[in-house]
């Protein structure tokens, strides 16, 4: 069973946007690609539980869209989760490509989403929802972006005006959370009026070298700006994790698997 390191990034609010009455965390979850740690996640979940966090995040690849897809990991984890924590999911490259063939996987992806919704996910496709979580509003937005956005080789342009006409604007008030798989377009994301985007899809970088940190990302590009880590734009944020599993590419050197704690204060 292959291990994971624990990576905790406190996050604070700014003035123009008042933090809660008392600190809290939250965890984000990327990339598992129905990877199991101990039997049935025993290990991730008790490591979560151990946080006892407020909310838990999930950006997405939490499956494999494999030619038989296999989500049965995936499934568990959230059925176990959501009942002691309310959960927040957005699609990644590999829910969304189950989505886009039905000729190919069937209803696979139906499948998957009603029976995770089944248990009380919140499924955020291109839509948000608000919350208060310790006298703090926030609004969580979920952006799915279109597969020729993951193609290899290659990077499509993403516009403020094209984000707003998928997720609208940023409103109403609030700290505005955007769970954003691929997490490339940091520089729309902030200019869209995200506070805090939450991503994941790089897998760190799979291979790291010192000083240079990660080499590819899944799109076969060089030294990958945002690979995994805390990046910051004007007064907004960005949390990239460099995943729980791997797929195409199943490399990782110096760059272990992720679970991300968020302290909010």
């Amino acid at each position: 069973m292959p291990d994971f390191k624990v990576t905790r990034y406190r996050i604070k609010t700014t003035e123009e946007q008042p933090g809660p009455q008392a600190p809290f965390s939250a965890v984000l979850l990327a990339d598992l690609h129905n990877l199991s740690y101990g039997e049935n996640n025993s290990h991730l979940l008790q490591e979560i539980r151990n946080v006892n966090p407020e909310i838990v995040f999930a950006a997405g690849d939490m499956l494999i869209s494999t030619k038989e897809p296999q989500f049965d990991e995936a499934v568990s984890l959230m059925n176990e989760l959501t009942r002691q924590y309310p959960v927040y999911y957005v699609n990644g490259n590999h829910e969304s490509r189950l989505k886009a063939y039905p000729d190919k996987f069937g209803d696979q992806y139906e499948h998957y989403i009603s029976t995770i919704c089944s248990f009380g996910v919140h499924f955020l496709e291109n839509s948000m929802e608000q919350l208060v979580i310790r006298k703090m509003p926030v609004n969580v937005w979920g952006l799915e972006l279109p597969l020729d956005y993951y193609r290899r080789f290659g990077k499509e342009e993403l516009t403020v005006p094209q984000l707003e006409e998928m997720l609208g604007k940023p409103d109403p008030p609030g700290y505005q959370i955007l769970l954003a798989h691929h997490p490339c377009y940091f520089d729309t994301y902030a200019s869209w009026g995200a506070d805090l985007t939450l991503s994941g899809h790089l897998h760190g970088g799979m291979i790291r070298l010192p000083l240079l940190g990660g080499v590819i990302s899944p799109q076969f590009t060089l030294f990958p700006k945002y690979d995994r880590g805390l990046y910051t734009q004007g007064e907004s944020r960005m949390v990239v994790s460099a995943g729980l599993g791997s797929h195409s590419i199943p490399i990782r050197v110096n760059n272990p698997p992720e679970l991300v704690i968020l302290d909010f204060s």
